[in-house]
């Protein structure tokens, strides 16, 4: 009953940020957006229990990886490098976490569970950078390694991480923007307002991209050009996310783009751009779902995709917490895997690397 009400209090906050004023038909709508969502999080299965993804095998070290999420072409690719790692390796990887990417309690369980277990060595992708501090810290004082992939923590009590530089790649996902909007015809003198989009504002991830984006708009974009300083938070609900993408175009009057932060948000309002056909709104999103493939594919449309290399990720982490197991230390405490930026001039190369890394 807690979850539920504590949900249900999080979608009245992301309707009351997204505008205020509705028509009766607008609040029916949002209640009915409102119910599906606690119908959907009731029937659904809270989390993924640990499943190993290499053969398993005695006498290994025994990897154990606790992911934000289980679902999305991102993560997937994050769990194919986890399994090519755990093979180069030579350890047994176990891959487990919640199946909603806001479910940092179903982590913590998880991590706990771990304590006094057969495992080795612990990698976590967090959906909380503060809430799973003091989970980590039991870990580590239980001499468990823990190394982070894509998602940092607001302490330095782990042992390694690989993960993108997020607050670059913010500044780089605003640049992308601002040079989209100019192709598309914008001049300087034109209003123009730019919506962001995250799944969580408690993601360090998120609230990086957040400020890098703003520091490079602040220093580099037109005056009449507006970066909404409130992002729209949609929890890595698709038909939430959607909505919110359809109700920027309905009412902001000069919406000129999107600039979402993960792959959720970027697929959805690649979506809701494509159906309505506003090729005057571009999009600049983070990773690489099919529907922002189709969206940068269209040429009647302006999109890119800052993409991770979340297959490195898994596979350099799996290497690492071998080597820490077995007592080794980190030579570097983060490590930066890289971005590229993916457009309609790249796109076929980009997918034609993604085919191969996923052999």
């Amino acid at each position: 009953m807690k979850k539920i009400v504590t949900l249900i209090f999080c979608v009245m906050l992301i309707l009351a940020m997204a505008g205020c004023g509705q028509s009766p038909k607008a609040a029916d709508k949002d209640t009915s957006t409102q119910q599906a969502i606690i119908d959907k999080a009731n029937k659904a299965p809270e989390k993924q229990e640990f499943t190993p993804v290499t053969e398993v095998q005695e006498g290994r070290k025994n990897v154990y990886v606790v992911l934000k999420v289980l679902k999305g072409d991102y993560w997937s690719q994050v769990v194919r490098g986890l399994k090519d790692g755990g093979l180069a390796a030579n350890c047994n990887v176990y891959v487990g976490g919640p199946y909603k990417e806001t479910n940092w309690q179903a982590q913590a369980e998880m991590l706990k569970s771990l304590v006094g277990k057969k495992a080795d060595a612990v990698i976590l992708a967090t959906s909380d950078s503060v809430q799973l501090i003091p989970t980590v810290e039991e870990l580590r004082k239980a001499k468990l390694p823990v190394v982070l992939v894509d998602t940092g923590l607001n302490t330095k009590q782990y042992n390694a991480a690989y993960m993108t530089n997020n607050f670059a790649a913010g500044s780089k996902a605003a640049e992308e923007m601002l040079q989209l909007l100019r192709s598309n015809g914008l001049k300087e003198a034109d209003k123009a307002t730019v919506v962001m989009k995250v799944s969580s504002l408690k993601s360090q991830n998120m609230v990086e991209r957040i400020e890098g984006a703003n520091a490079y708009w602040q220093a580099q974009a037109p005056a009449a050009w507006k970066l909404e300083s409130k992002p729209m938070v949609d929890y890595g609900d698709k038909a939430l996310s959607l909505e919110l993408s359809q109700k920027a175009m309905q009412e902001v009057s000069d919406l000129k783009g999107f600039i979402s932060c993960n792959n959720s948000s970027t697929l959805n309002a690649a979506e809701a751009i494509s159906a309505s056909k506003r090729k005057d709104v571009a999009l600049v999103g983070f990773d690489y779902a099919k529907e922002t493939a189709a969206l940068i594919a269209n040429p009647e449309f302006k999109a890119v995709s800052i993409v991770q290399n979340q297959y490195a990720m898994g596979v350099e982490s799996v290497k690492k917490a071998v080597e820490l197991a077995g007592g080794a230390k980190a030579e570097q405490l983060n490590v930066d895997t890289g971005i590229k930026v993916v457009n309609s001039a790249n796109y076929k190369q980009y997918e034609a690397e993604l085919a191969g890394t996923a052999k």
